[in-house]
């Protein structure tokens, strides 16, 4: 029996149908390749082997029809095939195969009916018309090639291209098919106002400065893409959508349309409150809250309360970010803190007014420039002073990573530079540099495996130690630092074993981490820090440490728990630290 073959017209744009006859179908060819006869029988899926004449009938049916979509999809569209069943106790299903010839494309050809494009739009299709005649005729490169077309008229301004139906015509003796793309590209759309929704209530002034377009520019589906994007990433919005209307308000003599962006907006609640713990053995427990006021001037701004409260550090804090202040993704950043810090290091009290200009250059580059105020009175192992610090900073981030809370491949640099002069009790000029770069490899395509590893260093040249004042000295030891370690234990001490802090820094650390399954993981990792009264930190001063930990998937981060003790510990170190924040340690 002869399964009756389709038009080619029809069968060139069949989409592929999942193929799912028995291996236990017999497929033959006189004519088909080796190759073609594998890649038809890869197609077919095991399953029971027929017991009747019946079901193998059924089955050499279905391949066949399968068979043939295949081909079709491989651009074979005049096979003949066959099917019969081979009785017996074990009855097989035969099916024979001859697939015909590799159609090529012969004539290509796109119809506009008659309609006038620009010359942009002439260029943007010729760009794009990849196939040409003797190209195989696939229909999936035929149907893309389609697309392709529209999606180019429409990035030439003709946001109304539309496909009509395709005419092929095939030629079995050739081998060949010719194809016209039958397209109406519509008119030509000219971008007019931005309609913003009535009840919004952020200023148009804002909002404007987040349009990537003026208004008498040729519509570009990137455009409104790209402005839709920079609505939702300045997280004031629940739902923010652009799209063009459907309607012109004008129709220019060269037959442009002229038409409106529709804008919808959709509010987030105003206030967030978050919270976290934090604990650690040397530390001791802490919390930190915050409050956030969205949009506070309608400007995009947003205002941030926190408040820290712990054994060692009392702290209260104000920052003010105001969003694309003077160009888009430039922000503009006030902040205020004073507190109180109380550790065996030291005892200080301090407030501290600053201001920053941030530059975000692209995705994964920011650059910050900014300066501030810091008065201080402290005791620590020098005596006690007041003094004051003006400061002016420059900072640079390069994030290449591919998670911001939990990477798992890529790299971060954070780099700063710090010029300074101290006023007050002791006086002095200082330069600190501090960079630090992390890197994340995944050993396995799930990412079960991850490598991290984390590189510090920091130095500060100018100031001796005993005049900088301790917010500008390092000290290493702790959760954030040197698990394993006292808080601000590594490095230098007095003759009492008090903590001195040191003007050299560095520090390493190597993390493997284990997904098990959510939401758990698992860590062990080795830390090592150096800090010197100088700035020649180096690798033969390191204390280093080592741990195991638990990480518990949230919303929020995962919930980093740590076990660690000193692989090289000095007098009065304690064996065991213990460690509960948020986040993973880098």
């Amino acid at each position: 029996m002869t399964v009756k073959t389709a038009s080619i017209l029809a069968l060139s744009l069949c989409l592929q149908l999942g193929v799912a006859a028995a291996e236990k179908v017999r497929v033959s060819s006189d004519t088909a390749s080796e190759k073609l006869l594998e890649q038809v029988q890869a197609e077919l899926i095991d399953q029971a082997a027929p017991e009747t004449e019946f079901e193998a009938r059924r089955q050499a049916r279905q391949a066949a029809e399968r068979i043939e979509n295949y081909l079709n999809s491989k651009a074979y569209f005049a096979p003949e095939i066959s099917y019969a069943v081979e009785p017996g106790e074990a009855p097989v299903p035969l099916v024979r195969v001859e697939p015909g010839p590799l159609f090529t494309i012969g004539a290509l050809t796109t119809d506009l009916s008659d309609a006038a494009i620009s010359d942009q739009a002439s260029q943007a299709l010729a760009n794009v018309l990849t196939l040409q005649s003797g190209d195989i005729a696939e229909p999936s490169a035929v149907i893309a090639q389609e697309a392709g077309l529209i999606a180019a008229l429409q990035s030439a301004g003709y946001a109304d291209a539309k496909a009509l139906e395709r005419a092929m015509l095939g030629d079995r003796d050739a081998g060949t098919l010719d194809i016209t793309y039958h397209i109406e590209p519509g008119p030509r759309i000219v971008l007019g106002e931005v309609i913003y929704p009535s009840d919004t209530r952020t200023r148009r002034l804002y909002i404007d400065r987040l349009v990537p377009f003026e208004a008498g520019t040729v519509y570009s589906p990137t455009a409104l893409s790209a402005f839709s994007r920079r609505l939702s990433a300045t997280r004031l919005y629940g739902l923010a959508s652009v799209q063009l209307e459907g309607t012109p308000k004008q129709v220019l003599p060269n037959g442009d349309e002229v038409r409106d962006v529709l804008v919808q907006l959709q509010e987030r609640p105003r206030y967030t409150i978050t919270s976290g713990t934090s604990f650690s053995t040397s530390e001791g427990p802490g919390f930190i809250g915050s409050l956030t006021r969205r949009n506070a001037t309608r400007r995009g701004d947003t205002i941030t309360a926190t408040a820290t409260l712990a054994t060692l550090e009392r702290s209260i804090g104000v920052d003010w970010r105001i969003p694309n202040f003077a160009a888009y993704d430039r922000t503009l950043v006030l902040s205020a803190e004073g507190g109180r810090e109380e550790t065996d290091a030291f005892d200080r009290e301090s407030v501290t007014f600053s201001g920053a200009y941030e530059i975000r250059a692209s995705r994964q580059q920011s650059f910050t420039l900014g300066g501030g105020s810091e008065f201080t009175r402290e005791e620590d192992i020098f005596g006690q002073r007041d003094q004051q610090i003006l400061s002016t900073f420059l900072g640079a981030r390069f994030d290449y990573a591919d998670d911001p809370l939990d990477a798992t491949a890529g790299w971060r640099v954070d780099t700063r530079a710090e010029p300074g002069l101290i006023v007050g009790d002791r006086e002095a000029e200082y330069l600190s540099l501090n960079t630090q770069v992390s890197a994340y490899q995944k050993l396995d395509e799930e990412a079960r495996f991850v490598l991290a590893s984390r590189l510090r260093s920091g130095f500060v040249f100018g100031a001796a130690l005993e005049e900088l004042p301790v917010s500008r000295r390092f000290f290493a030891g702790g959760g954030g630092s040197a698990r394993g370690f006292e808080y601000q234990s590594v490095g230098p001490r007095a003759d009492d074993g008090t903590p001195t802090g040191g003007k050299g820094l560095l520090e390493v650390s190597g993390e493997l981490r284990w997904r098990r399954e959510e939401p758990l993981g698992y860590v062990a990792f080795v830390d090592g820090a150096s800090v010197v009264e100088d700035e020649s930190a180096s690798f033969n001063d390191v204390q280093y440490s080592a741990g195991i930990g638990v990480r518990y998937d949230t919303l929020v981060g995962p919930i980093r728990f740590d076990l660690a003790t000193p692989i090289n510990p000095r007098d009065g170190d304690d064996p065991v630290q213990v460690y509960v924040s948020i986040g993973q340690a880098f």
